[in-house]
């Protein structure tokens, strides 16, 4: 794809002691993703939102989660089942020390987005970049992107090999500009927020999410569910019925459009292949 310039655009989820962290990151050639941010603009216009974030949404009928049903039905459909881009979702564990390789959860955070960042350049064998996080005073972006830039694009070939492609295996990644944005501001970021955000609920509450999902539409088993499980309207119970629709409304869709993404077989949101369009990585 020489002479098409590809950006990134990133959000994390996850207060600084929970459990589960996740990194998603929105990326694609700048064409492509002008074209999906005016879309999404578009349906932020319609609903009435100025910003859509994971954590506003709450209640099934409301703006925001109908905001962020059009905004996955929208990237899974018209973009993500065609190739025009990729979503790559990073959720790790704070508890599993093999998810890192520090016990400081700052420089862990680092180390995540070197992972996936690296793993992006290399499913679109690309090599020049620009990158768009969500502004997050904790990380050293010059740190990652200095690392980044000293990373080559293609693995390490045995010796044989490099005798053959030498030239290709020397090639670095190149992440020229990068820079900070407020997610109020851009779409995509927003985006990124919301994957970023079912992947880690989804891990956090996966097997009541797939209980849920299963008693979903069924009155006598949805009853049933709610006795067992205590599953009474309060306000985190509202929150929790919101998110278990969005997810399965996406897990849906994604099976509808055959972008091999699933939810009950480890009961979160996850993906067998990681050179797929849509990527849910659990570590």
């Amino acid at each position: 794809m020489s002479g098409v310039l590809f950006s990134a655009y990133s959000d994390e989820s996850g207060i600084y002691d929970e459990r589960y962290q996740a990194i998603a990151v929105v990326s694609g050639s700048d064409i492509e993703l002008a074209q999906l941010r005016t879309r999404l603009e578009n349906i932020l216009s319609n609903d009435g939102l100025n910003e859509l974030k994971f954590v506003n949404i709450n209640r099934s009928k409301s703006k925001t989660t109908k905001a962020a049903r059009d905004f996955l039905k929208c990237t899974v459909r018209e973009f993500a089942s065609h190739a025009r881009l990729r979503i790559d979702v990073i959720v790790w564990d704070e508890q599993n020390s093999k998810s890192a390789k520090t016990n400081d959860r700052t420089a862990r955070l680092e180390d995540m987005y070197h992972r996936v960042l690296t793993h992006i350049g290399r499913q679109w064998k690309q090599i020049s970049w620009k990158f768009y996080p969500d502004e997050n005073s904790q990380i050293h972006w010059h740190q990652i992107v200095s690392f980044l830039n000293r990373t080559r694009v293609n693995r390490p070939q045995p010796r044989l090999l490099q005798l053959f492609e030498s030239s290709e295996l020397d090639q670095v990644f190149r992440f020229s500009n990068v820079e900070q944005l407020s997610s109020f501001d851009e779409p995509l970021i927003q985006l990124a927020d919301l994957f970023a955000g079912m992947a880690r609920f989804s891990r956090e509450e996966g097997e009541q999410c797939v209980q849920w999902l299963n008693s979903w539409g069924n009155k006598a088993q949805l009853r049933l569910f709610k006795f067992n499980f205590g599953y009474r309207e309060s306000e985190t119970n509202r929150m929790k019925r919101a998110r278990f629709e969005l997810i399965g409304k996406f897990d849906n869709i994604c099976k509808r459009y055959k972008m091999g993404v699933s939810l009950r077989t480890n009961t979160c949101l996850w993906t067998y292949y990681p050179s797929n369009p849509i990527n849910f990585w659990n570590c």
